[in-house]
C-alpha cells in the first residue's frame, strides 16, 4: 500500500541518537508512512541499528552509500525513492512528537496552495528543554521577507509537496548551507510556504563549536545564495553591502545600528515592488531584536526602532505579545503532553526538563 508520508533521514554515525529519533517515527499518531534512511558510509553501530528497525517495520528502508556523499545528495537520494504525496525531513538526532505527522498533514490538505511548511519546536540540550521561534509570524509574506535576512524555516521540522520537492531538489555543491538555497530559490520560483504554528519538534543542540574553517565556508556560501535571492527580488548589492550583511545583519557577529539603519532604509527601497512593506519591516525588527540578545543596549536598539513608522511598530508590537503568548501556550501544553515539566525561565521563556 502506497505511504501519504515518505519521511527522509541521512545519517553518518548517529549511533548516540539514532534510535531515539526512529522511535519517535514509530510513535506517530498518523500512520501511513515511509521513512527512507540513506546511511551514508556510517561507520559506528548505525547501520546494525537500522537494520534492527527495518527488520522489525517494514516501513523502513533502509540505503547505503557506497561512499560518503553527504547531506544534499543523500537526501536528493532518498527524495528519488519516495512514493509518498507529501515529504517530511526528519534528522537523525531529533524528535517529532506523536502527532507531528498528523498535524502537519492535516495543514497541507487544508491548504493546497502552500507547497512547503514547517513547525515551531522547542530546543533540546542536555537534559534542558526550551521554546523556540514563539511570536513570529508564520504567513508566506513574512517568510518571503525573512529570507532575505535569515533562515526562518527549521529545515528538520520541513512537511512538502513530494512534487515540489522532486522538482526542485537540494543543491549538492553547497555543504552547510543546502536548506537556505532551497527555500530561496522556491521563493523566486513563487512557491508558497508557512510555518504551522504548534510545536512539533524536539531540535537538539550541540556543544560542538563551528570552526573558523566552516564558519568562512558558511559566510561565502550565505553570501552567494543571498546575491542571488537579492538579485532575483530585490536589488544587487554593492561590496560594501555585502561586507555588512554577512557580519552585521545574517550571522551578526558584527552589529552597529547605524549601518543596519541604513542597510534598512536601502532595502525598503529596493524590495517595494515584490514584497509586502509590512512584512520587510517585520523582518528588519527581528533582526534589531537579535541586536538586543547579541549584546546591545536596550536604549540603542529603541532609539533604532523609534526610526520604523509608528503605526506599524505599535501594530507588531501587539501582534508579538498576543503571538508570543498564544505559542507559549501551545508549547506548554505539547510539554506537558510528553512528560516534561516547567522548572525554570518565565512566562516568555520556559525551561522544562523530565
Amino acid at each position: 500500500m502506497k505511504s501519504e508520508i515518505s519521511v527522509i533521514m541521512s545519517v553518518y554515525n548517529g549511533e548516540a541518537y539514532l534510535a531515539e529519533a526512529i522511535e519517535s517515527i514509530i510513535n506517530q499518531t498518523f500512520k501511513s508512512w515511509e521513512l527512507i534512511v540513506i546511511n551514508d558510509c556510517s561507520n559506528d553501530s548505525t547501520a546494525e541499528i537500522l537494520a534492527d528497525f527495518a527488520a522489525r517495520d517494514e516501513r523502513i528502508k533502509v540505503h547505503t552509500n557506497d561512499v560518503n556523499l553527504k547531506l544534499p545528495t543523500s537526501l536528493n537520494k532518498a527524495i528519488s525513492l519516495s512514493c509518498g504525496k507529501y515529504i517530511a525531513r526528519m534528522d537523525a538526532d531529533d524528535i517529532s512528537l506523536p502527532d507531528r505527522f498528523e498535524k502537519q498533514y492535516k495543514f497541507m490538505e487544508e491548504h493546497s496552495d502552500v507547497s512547503l511548511s514547517s513547525c515551531r519546536f522547542m530546543t533540546m540540550k542536555n537534559g534542558v528543554y526550551a521554546s523556540g521561534g514563539a511570536g513570529g509570524r508564520v504567513d508566506s509574506d513574512a517568510i518571503r521577507a525573512m529570507l532575505l535576512v535569515s533562515n526562518p524555516i527549521l529545515h528538520p521540522g520541513v512537511f512538502a509537496k513530494a512534487e515540489v520537492m522532486k522538482k526542485f531538489g537540494y543543491d549538492t555543491t553547497l555543504t552547510c548551507t543546502e536548506d537556505l538555497e532551497l527555500w530561496t530559490r522556491m521563493a523566486i520560483a513563487g512557491e508558497k510556504m508557512e510555518i504551522l504554528p504548534e510545536c512539533l519538534l524536539l531540535y537538539r543542540l550541540h556543544d560542538k563549536q563551528i570552526t573558523s574553517t566552516t564558519l568562512e565556508r558558511q559566510h561565502k556560501e550565505v553570501l552567494k545564495i543571498q546575491q542571488k535571492y537579492y538579485g532575483a527580488l530585490a536589488g544587487e548589492m554593492d561590496d560594501k553591502t555585502c561586507e555588512f550583511y554577512i557580519s552585521g545583519v545574517y550571522f551578526r557577529e558584527k552589529t552597529d545600528t547605524g549601518k543596519f539603519l541604513s542597510y534598512a532604509s536601502w532595502l525598503k527601497k529596493v524590495t517595494h515592488s515584490n514584497f509586502d512593506k509590512n512584512a520587510i519591516s517585520y523582518a528588519l525588527l527581528e533582526i534589531l531584536a537579535e541586536y538586543k540578545r547579541c549584546g546591545k543596549p536596550k536604549g540603542e536598539i529603541i532609539k533604532a526602532m523609534l526610526k520604523f513608522n509608528p503605526l506599524i511598530l505599535t501594530k507588531e508590537f501587539i501582534r508579538r505579545k498576543k503571538a508570543a503568548r498564544c505559542d507559549i501556550e501551545k508549547c506548554i501544553k505539547a510539554a506537558e503532553s510528553i512528560g516534561l515539566k516547567q522548572t525554570a525561565g518565565t512566562k516568555e521563556y520556559p525551561i522544562f526538563e523530565k
